[in-house]
């Protein structure tokens, strides 16, 4: 026999399969799987037979997991009912059961419907036209409560109409349109203080590429329809602020008031939005509750961060005059709203309330936009009745959808464990910290395609999703480290865990930034969102006091400062943390790595590494490809030294955030 027929015939010997026969699992022999008859069984000529019995080594399905996921939560939404918190680690094994209760009966379908179902049935107060309520007549429909004292004088309008049991006030559609008069259709370039239509074209796309997808809160298409015909959803005060956020984006020197100065830049555009809004706050409409966000964004961006903690505050507080935190759903029917606003009031409400809470991070101060507060719709994929959504729109719905998700679970975190009150008892926190860590990684694992980056992804604000679901871990885990007084040794594992926590967040957000760097040449054009979480990655490794000195270490230092150098040259508060948290790392490490005189070490001058994100994972899989009865999940968990237990999760459920540390650490 030759070697090449020696070489084949020792490979088809070699392979076995996962799943053995009756004959030879009896006799503890492996199984080539062979069918109808494995070899050894037709060699022994005898009867050879496959169990159809699972054997519990395979992990679950997603679809198997999803479906586990959903019962549970109607199982939680049932105990809530009954008054019980489901979240609660001291919840008695047997429950009173009340007879009429039901527990003991299946869950109707009807309990886990949307609370969007009910909606009309919820709204107490009115969303009114109508003089009788709203005295304002400025051809925009305020919002008044049962509390308001109002609702009875609604019966003596002639403008009522009623749906699902449930009055509103409306008005035609020309009187609504004729409130906007006021607003003459002025030229886009009039409206730019003469500057050149190509000038404010760059400008407006650089807004709409970079900035409106994450911070959305004007809708591109209908923007851009109405300053071509004089439609509502446009308006000089709105047109400047997108020129003066645009401008922050932008490296032209002729868009800044001192041509030697960056952070001058839109300086121009806003000193003419201020001018126009104090005349647009005497008659308010979604326009301008779009301008005051993003003024409220332009003044951060030059460093005024109580100037634009403010105009957001405006802009939240106007948005629950025209009621847009409740849904709009129950006015379809009706002449009052179009399709298209009842999809903007939803995309406005939204990214406040998102923004509301990376700003209460940001700033360290409470939530002012409370999900408890609202019953607006989260957007979806299908489109409006006679609207098409634009391709744009298609791609960045999983983006909003994503972002709104993880904006309640860090509100949760925000009240539970960092309010000036909080909502949790000291006994109460470690099991929320379980709780919540696995709602985030619930939500890591549910993430579309399009939103994930282990590989490349040419959608930036992705990038920063991610950093943004690292950062909440960080803040969900750093209350339990944050202690000086030793502690039981129970409570000293959730210690541990927290710390764990912690530092793989760090290490995954300086990941992150890498990819993105990479990816996209800098964070020059990226949201202000990634300053906060870049810092909060470089707080907790400044912590890690005993690897300060490991090369490693300060290389993810120096990119967390080279990101914040490229941020402000567009927000010019990353200069300022920048600069102190360098004079931080200087205090607390010997040398003079991150000295000011040497500048950026070593990111500056040398270019991003390129990140081989298909590279084989060393001995994790030759280990699960030896053994099939080792779960893949535990072995890369193990091989990593991950404190989070894996074992009652899928297979690939957190893969990503692992595949994050082992490149990152063959990458330096």
């Amino acid at each position: 026999m030759s070697s090449d027929s020696r070489r084949n015939a020792s490979r088809q010997r070699g392979k076995y399969t996962t799943r053995a026969c009756e004959e030879c699992r009896r006799r503890r022999a492996k199984c080539d799987g062979n069918r109808p008859s494995c070899s050894r069984c037709s060699q022994w000529r005898v009867p050879c037979q496959y169990s159809v019995a699972e054997d519990g080594r395979r992990p679950a399905s997603k679809t198997y997991v999803l479906l586990l996921r959903q019962r549970i939560e109607s199982l939680e939404r049932l105990l809530e009912r009954h008054g019980i918190d489901a979240r609660e680690s001291n919840v008695p094994e047997q429950l009173p059961l009340d007879k009429k209760s039901g527990m003991n009966g299946s869950i109707r379908h009807d309990d886990a419907s949307s609370d969007m179902d009910s909606l009309a049935e919820n709204f107490k107060g009115r969303l009114a036209l109508d003089e009788s309520l709203n005295f304002d007549q400025d051809g925009e429909m305020r919002y008044f409560g049962p509390t308001s004292g109002r609702l009875q004088f609604q019966g003596y309008s002639s403008n009522r109409v009623s749906i699902d049991g449930s009055a509103f006030s409306v008005s035609p559609p020309d009187q609504v349109s004729d409130s906007y008069g006021y607003i003459d259709p002025i030229d886009p370039i009039t409206a730019g203080m003469g500057v050149p239509k190509d000038v404010q074209d760059h400008l407006i796309d650089l807004y709409f590429r970079w900035e409106q997808p994450w911070y959305a809160v004007v809708d591109e298409e209908l923007f851009r329809e109405s300053m071509n015909n004089g439609g509502r959803y446009w308006t000089p005060l709105l047109h400047n602020c997108i020129l003066a956020l645009g401008s922050r984006y932008s490296d032209r020197v002729d868009v800044r008031s001192d041509p030697d100065d960056p952070n001058t830049a839109g300086k121009s555009f806003l000193e003419e939005a201020k001018t126009q809004l104090h005349r647009e706050m005497e008659r308010p409409s979604l326009t301008t509750i779009q301008a005051l966000g993003l003024i409220g964004m332009v003044y951060i961006a030059m460093g005024a961060d109580a100037a634009g903690w403010l105009h957001h505050g405006m802009a939240n507080r106007l948005s629950l005059d025209m009621g847009l935190n409740l849904d709009p759903a129950g006015f379809e029917e009706t002449n009052a709203m179009t399709p298209r606003e009842i999809q903007l009031r939803r995309q406005i409400y939204w990214t406040l309330y998102c923004h509301d809470k990376l700003s209460s991070s940001y700033t360290g101060r409470i939530c002012s936009m409370l999900e408890s507060q609202g019953a607006v719709k989260v957007p979806d994929d299908d489109p409006v009745p006679n609207i098409e959504m634009s391709a744009a729109q298609k791609a960045f719905r999983p983006l909003q959808r994503a972002m709104i998700s993880v904006c309640r679970i860090q509100e949760r975190i925000t009240l539970s464990l960092w309010a000036p009150k909080p909502l949790l008892k000291e006994h109460q926190r470690p099991a929320f910290l379980k709780s919540c860590l696995l709602d985030l990684r619930s939500w890591f694992y549910d993430l579309p395609t399009e939103l994930r980056i282990d590989r490349a992804n040419d959608i930036p604000q992705a990038y920063t999703l991610h950093m943004v679901y690292h950062t909440a871990r960080i803040l969900l885990a750093k209350p339990f480290i944050m202690r000086e007084n030793p502690l039981p040794k129970a409570q000293n594992e959730t210690t541990d865990l927290a710390h764990s926590i912690c530092r793989e967040s760090a290490r995954s957000i300086c990941l992150v930034a890498q990819k993105y760097r990479h990816t996209f040449g800098g964070y020059h054009l990226s949201p202000i969102t990634a300053t906060h979480c870049t810092l909060s990655a470089a707080l907790v490794l400044l912590d890690e006091t005993e690897n300060l000195n490991a090369p490693s270490h300060k290389n993810k230092l120096a990119l967390c400062l080279t990101v914040l150098d490229e941020l402000s040259k567009s927000w010019y508060p990353a200069g300022h943390i920048g600069h102190n948290l360098r004079k931080l790392c200087q205090s607390v490490i010997s040398d003079d790595t991150f000295s000011i005189e040497k500048g950026l070490y070593p990111f500056e001058t040398n270019p991003s590494p390129p990140l081989d994100l298909g590279v084989e994972l060393p001995n994790v899989i030759d280990e699960i490809e030896s053994n099939p009865s080792v779960n893949p999940g535990n072995a890369l968990a193990n091989q990593l030294e991950l404190s989070v237990p894996m074992e009652s999760l899928p297979v690939d459920y957190g893969f990503f955030d692992i595949l994050n540390q082992i490149n990152w650490e063959r990458m330096w």
